[in-house]
C-alpha cells in the first residue's frame, strides 16, 4: 500500500499522543511553510513533535506521517531546517526502542520505503550541515534509519547530558 494521502479518512482511525489523528494532515500542511523550529511553542513543528513523538513514544499516526516528513526534508534542509528529517528519525528510533505499536499492515510498505529514503537523505546531506546541531541531527538520523540504536541515542541524546 502507498502513503496515506493527507485527504484520506484513514487519519481518523489512526492515533497520536492525544487521541484520534484527524488533525495531523493539517499540521503537516502547516509545517511545510512554518519556519519556526520544533522547540518554539505554537509552531506547527512543536505540535507535530508533541503529537507524533511525545516523550519518545510513537503512534500509528507517527508511522503514517513519516513518509510525508521524509518528503519535506529536502526543501526544509535547503532553508537550513532539519525538523522534518529529525522527527522522522526519532519516530523510527521510538519504533526500534519498542516505544510504539506495530506499524499497521496497510502503512508498512510506505513506512519502510520512507525509512530507506531517510537513510539515503541523511547520509547524503551530512556534508551540508551548517553547524554542530544540524550535523548531529543528520548523523543521528542516519544512525536511527540504519537501525544503529546505540549510536543514534549517543548522538541525539548527547545534549541532554
Amino acid at each position: 500500500m502507498g502513503i496515506v494521502a493527507l485527504d484520506n479518512n484513514r487519519w481518523t482511525s489512526l492515533s497520536h499522543a492525544y487521541g484520534p489523528a484527524a488533525d495531523i494532515p493539517e499540521l503537516l500542511n502547516r509545517a511545510k511553510d512554518d519556519p519556526r523550529p520544533g522547540h518554539v511553542t505554537g509552531s506547527a513543528w512543536f505540535d507535530l513533535w508533541s503529537a507524533l513523538c511525545h516523550q519518545g513514544d510513537a503512534y500509528t499516526a507517527s508511522y503514517a506521517a513519516l513518509p510525508h516528513l521524509v518528503v519535506m526534508a529536502t526543501p526544509h534542509l535547503q532553508r537550513q531546517r532539519y525538523d522534518a528529517i529529525l522527527l522522522a528519525a526519532c519516530i523510527e528510533l521510538a519504533r526500534l526502542d519498542g516505544r510504539g505499536p506495530s506499524v499497521p499492515d496497510d502503512i508498512s510498505v510506505a513506512y519502510h520505503a520512507a525509512v530507506r529514503e531517510g537513510l539515503s537523505f541523511a547520509r547524503a546531506n551530512v556534508a551540508q550541515a551548517w553547524d554542530i546541531d544540524s550535523r548531529n541531527a543528520l548523523e543521528g538520523s542516519a544512525a536511527a534509519f540504519s537501525g544503529d540504536v546505540g549510536r543514534a541515542h549517543a548522538i541525539l541524546d548527547a545534549d541532554e547530558d
